[in-house]
């Protein structure tokens, strides 16, 4: 976590008081507030362009038809639907794992502070409940589960942490475990199950290059390096590659599309978004990599974009019932899910919207 008087981005505390809406909430962070939501609650399954959705790219060949290294037919159309349950409060920047068919939330920013809560979000039965603390309060960190633990990774609170925490997947208090090779906070945490890798991120000065690889949370191993350092980037595994999305490069928004072999250890940039997009997350469905939100020019953006990961095309497949960056996203079955974030206007939201590639189904 940088202190947020030496950025030079438009961050999204520093944007919201320059393009939105004066924050109230206290910026604890590096990475401070985004701008945030409106609104999303109890809205409907949305199919359209609400204000601030990013550009279709143009059309390239292989991006509508290819299928990609799993054979699978790509993704062609998403389909977001608000679900009734709610956070107990706003939050954005937290950590989202999948934990027995449910979703860990961990840390983040509630009411503009940092916390060290521990939520268990059941989407299916519609419940939220606390489910532990962390040992550190942490905000824009990363997270994965390892070993029958949820692990979250770095992040901090007025500077970047090198702390590796673990709580219990099925709940309890967090401890530390483990710290990573230096502090780090923005940074992309994926896991396969085994490993989890830690992509750029900052700690002081540039961004970070390194891609870490752990599988216990207490010992790491440097296994390839970024094309870009880069923070605030969206990020996936697919088929044991790593995709390292848009982000900020010396304090400004990239397009950049990077693509790590993880075998290999080589890193490229293998294609270009539409426009220049950070604080955006991402998710795998039906072997498709999917980018959510973010946030383009300063502002928050609704649209669901797939990355073709033959060619490196974007495509908007879809989008969120309402502009939003710093969510927490995670895969549950056939589903993702975005949690939390922030939108136009200054407002964070504590919404829960479920993502899925066939046709609406009702909100539980």
């Amino acid at each position: 976590m940088s202190d947020p008087s030496r950025r030079r981005r438009p961050a999204p505390a520093r944007t919201a008081r320059g393009l939105l809406a004066l924050l109230t909430a206290t910026l604890l962070g590096a990475c401070g507030t985004s701008p945030a939501p409106t609104g999303a609650a109890g809205g409907p399954s949305h199919a359209a362009a609400p204000t601030g959705a990013a550009p279709t790219a143009p059309a390239t060949p292989g991006a509508t038809a290819s299928a990609g290294p799993t054979g699978r037919p790509p993704v062609t159309s998403v389909t977001a639907t608000t679900l009734a349950v709610r956070l107990p409060a706003p939050a954005s920047r937290m950590v989202a794992v999948p934990a027995g068919g449910q979703l860990l939330l961990l840390g983040g920013l509630v009411a503009g502070s940092t916390s060290t809560q521990v939520l268990r979000l059941d989407p299916v039965a519609g419940t939220v409940a606390t489910a532990g603390r962390l040992a550190h309060a942490t905000h824009d960190a990363g997270g994965a589960v390892l070993g029958g633990a949820a692990l979250v990774l770095g992040g901090g609170v007025q500077a970047s942490a090198g702390w590796v925490q673990a709580v219990p997947v099925g709940g309890g208090p967090g401890t530390v475990v483990g710290q990573l090779p230096q502090p780090r906070s923005d940074h992309v945490v994926v896991s396969d199950g085994t490993t989890a890798y830690v992509a750029g991120g900052y700690a002081t000065g540039p961004e970070l290059t390194d891609v870490l690889a752990t599988t216990d949370g207490t010992t790491f191993r440097v296994v390839a390096h970024l094309a870009i350092g880069v923070r605030y980037a969206a990020g996936a595994l697919v088929d044991g590659v790593l995709w390292v999305i848009g982000g900020e490069h010396g304090g400004t928004p990239v397009d950049a599309v990077q693509r790590v072999d993880l075998a290999t250890g080589t890193a490229s940039v293998v294609g270009h978004l539409p426009a220049p997009l950070s604080h955006a997350s991402a998710a795998v469905l039906g072997g498709t990599l999917l980018v959510v939100g973010g946030l383009r020019g300063g502002v928050p953006v609704d649209a669901v974009q797939r990355i073709d990961t033959t060619t490196g095309a974007t495509t908007v497949v879809g989008h969120l019932p309402a502009p939003a960056a710093d969510a927490a996203v995670a895969v549950l079955a056939d589903a993702a899910y975005v949690v939390g974030g922030q939108t136009t206007g200054g407002r964070t939201l504590a919404s829960v919207v479920r993502l899925t590639t066939g046709p609406a189904s009702p909100a539980p």
